[in-house]
């Protein structure tokens, strides 16, 4: 019987410098990278998973990021601190100018004010003799300013007496300045104390110093609504609270100044209405993009056929329409209702909910609904469901921190089974490699033996050799 050898002999020959279970007569590596490939199948699906969990992640994140806006927005409009903007006017700015100073304080309505007299300042001029410099002192001596003794010396220069004199202007209640007429300086003394509690007072003057006039201090005298007040300051700013007054001139007996005093709740409610439609609409952009719907699977949104989340914001865009609400005196919610007896909503002030989801102002409604004392109503509080859903929402530990928080339990889900899979696989590879190994190691004997064996077998073969 003969046997063919040549192939194996070669075969043993060529691949025996890989060496024993090396691969020498099989392809080790090649086999447990093709066996792991199948075992990676799995795992890579499961990646894929959690790749999508992190997407949803990342874009409920978002969603918060505009609920949180939104919430914002909504917190603004209901509160009362939104609806205390105030504005003033005057009848008559050239006698007596006023401004708002807090408008939580300032309390609407017209009120009549006369002016008797405006508050003048204490002061007294006076003039030095001066050196042919015009600068400085031509001859020592000395004043009382207050009961205070200002004593100068010859060639002093007038500044160093003016820095003198304010030097003391603690104890005299007094400073001084320097007025240039032109033809001369003197120095004009004002009282730091404005009204008739000012005073300036010089005396036991040596000679060289002389008046050269100023006026006495008076206090404001005023009425509002028949009240009468005295103010050393022609800025008065308790008088009516909320209200600066700035008195310009005394009236003529009868005359008075009418300040109105009226709130500008109007435009600010329109503005907060709008921006809690505009908050609303980028929530629902966001909510449409990532909830999309598309035949490819890859192409849908990272939160589409999430129904926990499209229940919340159905419930949101519902509420638009239900009523504001204030707590009566026993403390229960009822509705809000203008001055027709007609609940007020969103709806009702302008926002009106579009085919799309999206809100739209409408003017025509909202200044029907200004007309018929809605804004009045709302400068009083009020609470919204809308708000309170999204409160709710958005409270710590919320809906919307569950829905995160399933994400990512379901993500370390994934990544616990990934990291069991990846085990498995290891230990698997490990045994394969193991085990072709030996396969290799005997077959590569067997080639050897073979190859041994070689010489025999062609002798029997051939008798005549």
């Amino acid at each position: 019987m003969a046997i063919n050898s040549t192939s194996s002999a070669t075969s043993a020959s060529t691949t025996s410098t890989s060496g024993v279970g090396k691969g020498s007569v099989i392809d080790v590596e090649g086999l447990v990278s093709k066996l792991d490939s199948i075992e990676q199948a799995p795992i890579d699906t499961l990646n894929v998973k959690v790749t999508k969990q992190d997407n949803s992640i990342r874009d409920l994140g978002i969603i918060k990021s505009k609920m949180s806006l939104f919430q914002a927005a909504l917190q603004d409009f209901t509160s009362p601190v939104s609806y205390l903007t105030k504005s003033v006017t005057s009848s008559n700015d050239a006698l007596v100018a006023a401004s708002i100073s807090q408008s939580s304080g300032a309390v609407a309505g017209i009120y009549n004010l006369h002016v008797a007299q405006i508050a003048k300042t204490a002061t007294a001029n006076y003039e030095f003799s001066l050196a042919n410099d015009g600068s400085s002192l031509a001859q020592s001596g000395s004043f009382t300013l207050n009961s205070e003794s200002i004593t100068f010396n010859q060639g002093d220069s007038l500044e160093s007496l003016r820095v003198a004199i304010n030097a003391k202007s603690s104890d005299t209640g007094v400073r001084a300045s320097i007025i240039n007429t032109g033809s001369k300086k003197i120095i004009s003394f004002t009282s730091i104390a404005g009204g008739a509690a000012g005073l300036v007072t010089l005396s036991d003057m040596t000679a060289g110093i002389t008046r050269k006039g100023g006026q006495e201090g008076q206090d404001a005298i005023f009425e509002i609504n028949g009240q009468e007040f005295t103010r050393s300051s022609n800025i008065v700013d308790e008088a009516l609270t909320g209200v600066r007054l700035q008195l310009q001139s005394a009236m003529a007996e009868g005359d008075y100044v009418a300040i109105s005093i009226a709130s500008d709740n109007s435009a600010k409610a329109q503005n907060l209405l709008t921006n809690v439609g505009q908050a609303y609409n980028d929530l629902m952009a966001s909510y449409t993009e990532l909830t999309k719907f598309n035949a490819d699977p890859e192409k849908r949104g990272s939160l589409y056929g999430f129904m926990d989340l499209r229940t919340m914001v159905d419930s949101i865009s519902l509420s638009f329409m239900t009523p504001l609400t204030r707590a009566n005196s026993s403390g229960t919610q009822q509705s809000i209702t203008d001055t027709t007896g007609n609940p007020i909503s969103f709806t009702s002030l302008g926002l009106e909910l579009q085919l799309d989801g999206t809100l739209l102002f409408d003017a025509a409604i909202y200044e029907s609904a200004v007309t018929h004392g809605a804004i009045d109503q709302l400068a009083n509080g009020s609470v919204s469901p809308t708000r309170s859903i999204v409160n709710d929402a958005m409270t710590f530990g919320g809906k919307v921190d569950s829905y995160i928080s399933g994400f990512e339990d379901q993500k370390s889900t994934l990544q616990n089974r990934i990291q069991d899979l990846q085990t498995r696989k290891m230990e698997k590879m490990a045994r394969y490699r193991a085990q072709y190994a030996s396969l290799d190691a005997l077959l590569y004997r067997l080639q050897a033996l073979n190859s041994s064996l070689t010489p025999t077998f062609t002798a029997l073969n051939n008798p005549k050799n």
